[in-house]
């Protein structure tokens, strides 16, 4: 009978596919284990360097603690008076301005409730009110201080942030990730640095639409570094798209006043609230993973992918930690100072001008250790006692130089905290100087690791294109077996007798 036949002749082509399929996930399997040779390789050098980058990191550790011990000693203070509000009088009285009590601190600073410069800056000066009662204007981060040099030409604003701190950019390994690279079982979409309000099942995407990032409905989200804002496992229920400023993130901030962008609803409410940036001065990563019901760990269906997928984009940028050496297509030594958040986009686009739709490569790098040098004296209320941080005083005044008595001076740091300080500096200068000079070593190492990277890349080239292989194969192996669900149905076997 003809339906026999043919549900026979469906048998023998599925059995053929899985019989290819079975030899395919043990060619991945061998590929794999060849790999894991070069891994191994790649993994003990970059563990050296990064061990030897470490060195110099922990020494500016070492120093900015002891800056901080001066700070606890109380003969420097780490606190300031700042501008967040004025009322205008209106007439001949007096302007009021209120002054809030803020701490030192290089990532950055909130943006302010007004700005004394002009409307259209609001938010973007950290107006610092000196012992002399004269307000100058910082912008409240480094990113902002390139806009500064384009929009403010006045002796009163100064285009460095980093007032009352010196700092140093800390060494790291930056890596360059590509979906085609990871390691059997790995399901990362990619990572951005996001906003949402706390109990809110919305989070705002601070990067361009379109830049890399593909989202969709039941891919997981989690946060990282703040673990509270998803803390536990939810999805993506909705995706859709909003105008945004997106200055304050890094490498986007020119021309990134009312950009498009995704923003995604959660099935379940934010723990806690992400700002861009945080009160002090970081942001908030979050990951994004493919939907696990759709990820086989077992059966026919096992490694594979989607025919389809983009083998290349979105790439990741990420700076490596013991967890995640050896892993990405490509790695260098990095001493930029970029803020530390992984990021994803699509690097196809840096070719393009900025104004034909192009994305500059987003900013990663090791960060940077600050050391606050900080003030010889301490912000005070109007009845002369010390101020905490947060604490706010009214000041009235007809200019931004302000009469009233608004610090104290400090005693003198003792012998033994002024050598603390000496000390380390020059123990972190010290091992900062070896590791240059040992820069033909590290170079070497970075350079050994990388070749053998190439081989490792290979084979992982050789198992992503056999997982789409795969995925095309358990699609054919899905028609059959639905082909002899059909050919068993009674109306269909009448009419092939």
């Amino acid at each position: 009978m003809l339906s026999t036949n043919l549900q026979k002749q469906a048998q023998e082509d599925i059995e053929f596919k899985i019989q290819n399929i079975e030899t395919l996930q043990t060619t991945i399997l061998e590929l794999d284990d060849q790999k894991l040779l070069y891994d191994t390789g790649i993994i003990k050098i970059e563990t050296q360097v990064l061990e030897d980058l470490n060195v110099v990191n922990r020494s500016f550790d070492d120093v900015a603690s002891a800056y901080e011990d001066a700070i606890d000693s109380d003969c420097v203070s780490d606190l300031f008076w700042r501008v967040v509000d004025f009322q205008a009088s209106g007439g001949a009285d007096p302007d009021d301005y209120t002054l809030e009590c803020t701490r030192l601190n290089g990532l950055g600073y909130q943006p302010t409730d007004r700005n004394l410069r002009s409307t259209s800056g609001i938010g973007s000066t950290v107006a610092y009110v000196g012992t002399t009662g004269i307000v100058s204007f910082y912008p409240i981060n480094q990113t902002f201080s390139n806009l500064f040099e384009e929009e403010y030409d006045t002796a009163d604003i100064i285009t460095d942030p980093y007032f009352a701190l010196d700092r140093r950019n800390r060494y790291g390994l930056k890596i360059y990730s590509e979906p085609f690279d990871k390691d059997i079982g790995d399901t990362l979409v990619g990572e951005f640095i996001g906003t949402c309000s706390i109990g809110s099942t919305f989070i705002t995407v601070m990067q361009p639409v379109g830049s890399g990032l593909t989202f969709g409905t039941n891919q997981v989200i989690v946060s990282s570094g703040k673990t509270s804002v998803i803390s536990q496992t939810t999805k993506i229920v909705g995706v859709g798209t909003t105008t945004q400023d997106i200055r304050s993130i890094p490498s986007t901030g020119i021309g990134s006043t009312g950009v498009v962008v995704n923003i995604l609803t959660i099935a379940s409410p934010t723990g806690a609230a992400a700002s861009a940036p945080e009160a002090d001065g970081t942001f908030v990563s979050f990951r994004v993973l493919e939907d696990p019901a759709g990820f086989q760990t077992g059966g026919r269906k096992r490694f594979d992918i989607p025919f389809d997928t983009d083998p290349f984009t979105p790439q990741t940028i990420s700076i490596a930690s013991t967890a995640t050496l050896g892993t990405g297509v490509s790695v260098y030594l990095d001493n930029s100072g970029a803020l530390s958040n992984p990021r994803s986009w699509d690097q196809n686009l840096k070719v393009l001008p900025l104004d034909a739709g192009g994305e500059p490569e987003p900013e990663v790098g090791a960060g940077q250790a600050f050391y606050k040098l900080g003030f010889s004296h301490a912000p005070i209320l109007s009845g002369g006692a010390r101020a905490s941080e947060g604490q706010r005083r009214i000041v009235s005044s007809s200019s931004t130089i302000f009469s009233a008595t608004l610090y104290e001076s400090l005693s003198s740091c003792s012998t033994a905290i002024n050598d603390g300080i000496t000390n380390t500096l020059g123990i972190s200068s010290t091992k900062e100087t070896a590791l240059k000079a040992q820069d033909g070593k590290t170079n070497i190492l970075v350079e050994s690791s990388q070749a053998l990277r190439v081989q490792s890349v290979q084979k992982q080239l050789s198992i992503h294109g056999i997982r789409k292989i795969l995925g095309t194969l358990n699609e054919e192996a899905d028609k059959l077996e639905s082909l002899q669900v059909v050919l068993g149905v009674t109306s269909i076997t009448e009419v092939m007798k």
